[in-house]
């Protein structure tokens, strides 16, 4: 069954970083800050089984915070985020409102029961960046990040700081009188890394004499997630659009001194903020159009040239001269915003008939060879086998199911033809003009012949040509 359904343009607006040096009593760094890929928190609810269940793609969350799962409705999050949901990985294809999303694929069994986790681990790359006040040589500079009290390694979400996630590169880049080694990450409480308490702990060691004034650069994470930390997720005493902040401690230290116990040269704190994400949304409504364009006379379409003026509503044949064919032509123009594009048929309320009635009239042409209908095409080119047919010449349109030149069957001559869907006789409908994407103004020629014989009664003969576009939204 196709449907109808409304796109939603989704934007992320990430929030500043909001970084305030503080003073301490050592030496301070200068144009020091940590830069964050990206300043989103991240996500820790509870599913809440009275919307959620095995095998349907909507997840409800609970309201309520039990910390620390403090995210309560789904502002954060956006399409196209990966979760955690009980212990699968999904992905988010809507916002349906506050506490409702959907996800793809359906939810497995187990993943859909009361306070089974919902996790959005955002995992940005930190650059911290700094220019030194003291030249020490052959030291290290160590970084700390908070970390939650209780699970800091357990690579969930926390709502009192950055998760380890189990392993973390540490780079810092080579300049001037700093030669890097590979940096050292430590989960805080782990050997090395106790002081202070709860702070994770990334070292990068350097040879060299080192320099006042240098611009160091040292980056922890990865540009794609992998061996990143974990940013915070909503603490306990968060409010929607207010950054939850964070201290980041810088230190540089002389060679071989212990960052537990011994003194910095230089130290400087800075904090990070984070927030959600803003969600922007907006609808575009599905849109078609065909549009009818009438062609000149003394144009040249479908190999022929026509010999009356059309418009968007007439096709004039005027008067017929015997055994002699009279070309017109439209061009048609498909636009769409459908993901699936669109089908444009023809067909005829009648055979053209004697002041618009079913009998006398002129009729369908059959072609050279008799085998023209309005599904099979053939070639058409000789005027004294009378009656009324199209070609097509396409322009730019996606599909076309012939054209004037080549065709279905053995027509492959110079005017390919066929006729138009009678209802009055219950013929099919035929597509004449289709694409399976979107489509911005695709083109077309009709080119209508028609001629007479002696023994056509005289008058004036009509009928009407039904062009129908169908998008599938």
């Amino acid at each position: 069954m196709q449907k109808f359904f409304s796109i939603a343009v989704l934007f992320i607006i990430l929030g500043g970083l909001l970084l305030h040096p503080q003073k301490t009593e050592s030496a301070n760094f200068t144009s020091i800050k940590d830069t964050l890929q990206s300043s989103r928190l991240s996500g820790n609810a509870r599913v809440d089984s009275a919307g959620t269940t095995v095998g349907s793609s909507n997840v409800r969350l609970q309201s309520s915070a039990i910390a620390p799962a403090n995210t309560i409705t789904t502002n954060g999050f956006k399409a196209g985020d990966s979760l955690t949901i009980g212990v699968n990985t999904y992905t988010i294809t809507d916002i349906v409102d506050a506490t409702n999303f959907t996800v793809t694929p359906v939810l497995a069994s187990g993943d859909a029961d009361n306070n089974d986790v919902i996790y959005f681990k955002s995992k940005p790359r930190h650059t911290i960046t700094l220019t030194t006040t003291s030249a020490v040589a052959n030291g290290f500079f160590q970084i700390l990040l908070p970390a939650d009290t209780t699970t800091p390694n357990d690579t969930a979400p926390d709502d009192q700081g950055y998760d380890f996630n189990t392993a973390v590169d540490v780079v810092g880049t080579d300049v001037g009188l700093y030669d890097f080694v590979t940096g050292v990450a430590t989960a805080a409480g782990a050997t090395g890394c106790t002081s202070p308490a709860n702070y994770h702990c990334f070292e990068v060691h350097y040879s060299g004499t080192g320099s006042i004034g240098q611009a160091i650069s040292i980056t922890i994470g990865n540009t794609n997630g992998t061996n990143s930390l974990i940013s915070p997720s909503t603490g306990t005493s968060h409010t929607e659009g207010v950054a939850d902040t964070y201290p980041v401690i810088v230190k540089n230290f002389a060679a071989g001194a212990n960052p537990n116990s011994a003194t910095p040269t230089d130290t400087t704190t800075v904090r990070l903020a984070h927030i959600e994400a803003v969600r922007v949304t907006a609808t575009v409504d599905p849109t078609i159009n065909l549009t009818i364009t009438g062609v000149a006379s003394g144009q040249t379409r479908c190999g022929v040239t026509t010999d009356a003026t059309t418009t968007a509503l007439s096709v004039p044949f005027g008067s017929l001269a015997l055994n002699t064919f009279k070309n017109l032509a439209q061009q048609l123009t498909v636009s769409t915003n459908s993901s699936s594009g669109y089908v444009v048929t023809a067909s005829e309320t009648d055979q053209l008939g004697l002041g618009g009635a079913t009998t006398p009239n002129i009729s369908d042409a059959l072609g050279n060879g008799g085998t023209m209908s309005e599904s099979s095409s053939a070639e058409w080119t000789t005027a004294t086998i009378n009656g009324f047919g199209y070609s097509l010449q396409n322009i730019d349109a996606a599909t076309v199911p012939f054209q004037y030149t080549t065709a279905t069957g053995a027509c492959t001559g110079t005017f390919c033809a066929r006729q138009f869907a009678d209802l009055t006789g219950s013929e099919t409908v035929q597509t004449i003009m289709s694409s399976t994407t979107v489509a911005n103004t695709e083109d077309i020629y009709v080119c209508y012949r028609l001629g007479v014989g002696a023994t056509q009664t005289a008058g004036d003969y009509e009928n009407q040509i039904i062009y129908t576009v169908t998008g599938t939204f």
